[in-house]
């Protein structure tokens, strides 16, 4: 039997590319994303999915029963980057509306599978998360939670997020179901990178020399190392920050100088998508602008995570 999926905050459709990179059958009974090249781009790699729009305005009761629900929902309201507003910010009341959906399905699914950044996790959000947690307990799930980092799983990319996988009347104890072994393989951030980057994507002399004087930062590498923008510093041990949405984004590729002129650049869409689990054969993009991609890669689910999360909860503990 088909495991049946309702992706909230959809994206890219993360979870969709974690299920079927395990192999498992499933089918999408619908999603929920309200922004534009965000729905068309999922469209273009899940053809055939129903988009119920806006998750505020979604009738739960219209919604075909489904036993796993997935939502990255909004993050801003709970950066510790940005205001950090929580539930003061329209944006950080839409978890509620998954908790709304969830009440009104007669048949509640098994599953429920949700992430945010770090500071979600944090004290100054303490009362919205364990009323999520207080929420979920009563409709019987028994819930986990953990911070992931991406580059303990075969990423070279920090990126920690806050985890929350919530099991209906489970039959066995699920303490340590988010509890995922690292990975042994050591990577680094040039194994992310295109061979034969596009040469719009460098930077000129006086835009690389505009980096120098405005960050003080050595631009002469002897390997393609990432540029740490905002904090000034270029990533030696061969790592990768946070992506971010192109308007935030304060990461460039540094490469070994070509004579006297400096080599500096912007990522590629490909390399976006490979630094979110995803290669080029994976994943759909033609038909996208360079920006509109960026940020859809940017605000997504690191696809190398949420495959291990469904191997060890679908696979290895498929009978709870």
């Amino acid at each position: 039997m088909k495991l049946r999926v309702f992706e909230t905050f959809a994206g890219f459709g993360g979870a969709s590319f974690g299920l079927k990179k395990n192999k498992i059958q499933f089918e999408v009974i619908g999603y929920s994303e309200i922004d534009k090249f965000a729905s068309e781009l999922y469209e273009l790699n899940h053809p055939g999915s129903i988009n119920f729009g806006d998750i505020q305005k979604i009738n739960a009761k219209i919604l075909p029963d489904f036993d796993l629900l997935t939502g990255g929902f909004p993050c801003q309201p709970f950066s510790n980057a940005g205001k950090g507003l929580g539930e003061d910010d329209e944006r950080g009341q839409l978890i509620w509306d998954v908790v709304r959906i969830c009440k009104e399905k007669k048949n509640k699914p098994k599953y429920i599978l949700l992430e945010n950044v770090k500071g979600f996790a944090s004290k100054r959000h303490k009362q919205t998360r364990e009323k999520l947690f207080e929420e979920l307990h009563k409709m019987n799930y028994k819930v986990v939670s953990s911070i992931l980092n991406s580059a303990n799983y075969g990423n070279s990319q920090t990126r920690q997020r806050f985890w929350i996988l919530a099991i209906h009347k489970p039959l066995i104890s699920i303490d340590d179901f988010l509890d995922i072994p690292f990975s042994s393989k050591k990577v680094k951030f040039s194994d992310f990178l295109d061979k034969h980057p596009s040469k719009d994507l460098y930077l000129d002399q006086d835009q690389c020399k505009h980096l120098i004087k405005k960050h003080s930062v050595d631009l002469n590498v002897s390997t393609s190392l990432c540029l740490d923008i905002y904090n000034k510093k270029i990533k030696y041990d061969e790592s990768c920050i946070t992506l971010t949405e192109p308007h935030h984004n304060g990461l460039r590729v540094v490469e070994p100088m070509n004579g006297d002129d400096y080599k500096v650049r912007k990522l590629s869409i490909e390399e976006m998508f490979k630094l979110m689990g995803l290669s080029k054969s994976e994943i759909k993009t033609d038909g996208f602008s360079y920006y509109q991609l960026a940020k859809r890669a940017a605000n997504g689910w690191d696809v190398t995570i949420v495959e291990k999360i469904f191997k060890k909860i679908l696979l290895e503990n498929g009978k709870i």
